[in-house]
């Protein structure tokens, strides 16, 4: 499965090493940032319920706390409640968004959402997201510490 939902986001199944993989192709402001969530949750389920999702962030030029707020609220409760638990993803940021993601709303969704065995965490490249979400496949519930 490849499919591109929209000119912003397309959205791809890699049965081996079972990843739903989401990229934003282009920079895009804040409003229309966020992925069709119905679409994100049918390709998982399509997919063997996949819990193991990559979240390409890249392209975009500033760090958006809407996105924290997306992964935080209704994301989480949906994913988690339609595909059952742990859900790990891994979200790549360019380094140039590395004083947004280590501040303390990043922090505090982390531990928020740990509680519900949701587990986004973020990345500066894609070999360690993969590798990541490649270890996080071997854990029944929490994922493996980062590096």
């Amino acid at each position: 499965m490849n499919n591109v939902l929209s000119d912003v986001f397309s959205l791809a199944h890699e049965p081996a090493p079972n990843l739903l993989v989401g990229r934003w192709l282009r920079d895009i402001a804040d409003r229309t940032l966020l992925p069709p969530q119905e679409e994100l949750l049918a390709a998982a389920l399509q997919n063997n319920r996949c819990r193991f999702w990559l979240l390409d962030l890249q392209k975009q030029h500033e760090f958006s706390p809407l996105l924290l707020d997306w992964l935080g609220s209704m994301l989480t409760q949906q994913v988690v409640m339609v595909l059952g638990s742990p859900v790990f993803v891994a979200c790549v940021a360019a380094e140039r968004h590395r004083p947004e993601i280590e501040g303390m709303t990043t922090e505090t969704l982390l531990r928020q959402q740990a509680q519900h065995e949701f587990y986004p965490y973020f990345f500066d490249n894609e070999p360690d997201a993969r590798a990541w979400l490649a270890l996080s496949q071997n854990y029944e519930h929490r994922p493996p510490r980062r590096g």
